[in-house]
C-alpha cells in the first residue's frame, strides 16, 4: 500500500467514525409526525454556554496542550545496542569472569505537544498538531576477570517530531465531566538516533563507539488513538487525562555515521547504513550494530546481517489542558 493510500485510508476512516457518532443527534431532529430533517446540520445550537464547550457565542477553535510518560517497542534497536552486554554474559556463562549490572532497554520516555482543533459540532472536531517524542536509556555493566575490571557504560536516545491530523470527540458524562477520544494519522519528522558505547579499563584506557542516524522519509506515517476524561474548570477551560495507543513502525534509517575513538587519540568514522550483525557459535549467539558503506554479505549460520526496523509503537499516559477561545 502506498504512503498516499495509507494516509488517505486513515483519515477517511476517522472521519467516518466521527460522522457515525454524530448521527444520533441528527436523527433527533425528526419531528414527532415522522418528518425528516433535510441534510445534516453542523450549526451550533443557540443556547447558553455550558461546560461541554458548545457555546454559540464562542469561537469554534480550541487549543490542547499535553505531556506525559511514553513507552515504545524498539525491539530491533535493543537487539543491536545490547551486543556487548550479551557477549560479557556469555563470557560469564563460560566461566570467564563475573558480570554485575547489565543492559537497560530503550523503551521509556516523554511525549508532549499541542493540537489546534476546529469544532464541526459541539462534540466533534478536527485538529492538527505537533509534538515531541523522546526515549532514552543509560546502561552500565562491569566485567571482572581476576585482577582486571572493565566497565561497559552506554547511552542511547531516539527522538521524533510527530505531526498529526485527527478527529477529536467529546461526550458529556454529566456535570463538568466529559469522555474524550481521538483518532488519526501522524507523520514522524526529524527521526533521529544517537547512541554511544564505551569500554573503560581499570588502567585508564578506553574505547568509544558511537552511532548517529537519521530518517526523514515521507513514508514515516503512523496512526494513533486515545481515550480519556476531561474536567471542565470553566466553559472555556478543561483539564484532561488520557491513554494513547500508537502504531508507528518504519524501515531502517536512511543515513548513519559510525565513529570509533580511543584513549590513544586514534579515531575513524564510516558513513553508510546501520546493519544488525548476529554471530552464532556453539556456545551461544550475540548481536550488535555495525555501520557499512555497502550492504554486507551474510555467511549463515555463523554470521547474519539484517536491516533493523524502527518501532515507535507503544502507548502514552498523558495529562493536559484544553482552552476554548
Amino acid at each position: 500500500m502506498s504512503v498516499r493510500t495509507k494516509f488517505s485510508a486513515g483519515l477517511v476512516s476517522a472521519l467516518a467514525i466521527a460522522c457515525l457518532l454524530g448521527w444520533p443527534s441528527t436523527a433527533a431532529g425528526a419531528d414527532e409526525t415522522g418528518s425528516r430533517t433535510e441534510g445534516i446540520s453542523f450549526t451550533f445550537p443557540q443556547a447558553t454556554p455550558d461546560y461541554t464547550g458548545g457555546a454559540t457565542n464562542a469561537s469554534r477553535f480550541s487549543l490542547r496542550l499535553y505531556g506525559g510518560f511514553s513507552r515504545i517497542g524498539a525491539a530491533d534497536l535493543n537487539a543491536g545496542f545490547d551486543g556487548y552486554y550479551e557477549l560479557i554474559e556469555l563470557y560469564e556463562a563460560l566461566g570467564f569472569g563475573t558480570v554485575t549490572g547489565g543492559y537497560t532497554p530503550l523503551k521509556n520516555g516523554f511525549n508532549g505537544g499541542a493540537d489546534v482543533i476546529y469544532q464541526i459540532t459541539p462534540r466533534i472536531g478536527i485538529g492538527v498538531g505537533a509534538g515531541y517524542l523522546r526515549t532514552s536509556a543509560n546502561s552500565l555493566a562491569t566485567l571482572s576477570i581476576e585482577e582486571d575490571v572493565i566497565d561497559f557504560p552506554a547511552t542511547a536516545t531516539l527522538s521524533a517530531i510527530p505531526i498529526r491530523l485527527g478527529v477529536f470527540l467529546a461526550f458529556p458524562l454529566g456535570g463538568k465531566l466529559n469522555l474524550t477520544a481521538d483518532a488519526g494519522a501522524a507523520y514522524y519528522a526529524a527521526l533521529k538516533l544517537d547512541a554511544t558505547q564505551r569500554l573503560e579499563f581499570d588502567d585508564g584506557d578506553w574505547l568509544e563507539m558511537s552511532i548517529n542516524a537519521q530518517r526523514s522519509s515521507f513514508a514515516n506515517l503512523g496512526f494513533q488513538g486515545s481515550l480519556g476524561l476531561e474536567y471542565m474548570v470553566s466553559p472555556k477551560m478543561g483539564l484532561f487525562v488520557e491513554a494513547l495507543g500508537r502504531y508507528a513502525r518504519f524501515k531502517n534509517f536512511e543515513t548513519a555515521t559510525g565513529s570509533n575513538r580511543n584513549s590513544d587519540g586514534d579515531s575513524d568514522s564510516t558513513e553508510g547504513k546501520i546493519y544488525l550483525m548476529t554471530k552464532t557459535f556453539t556456545e551461544g549467539s550475540w548481536s550488535m550494530f555495525t555501520v557499512e558503506e555497502t550492504p554486507p554479505v551474510s555467511s549463515p549460520p555463523s554470521t547474519v546481517f539484517t536491516e533493523p526496523k524502527i518501532d515507535l509503537s507503544g502507548f502514552s499516559l498523558q495529562a493536559g489542558i484544553r482552552i476554548r477561545f
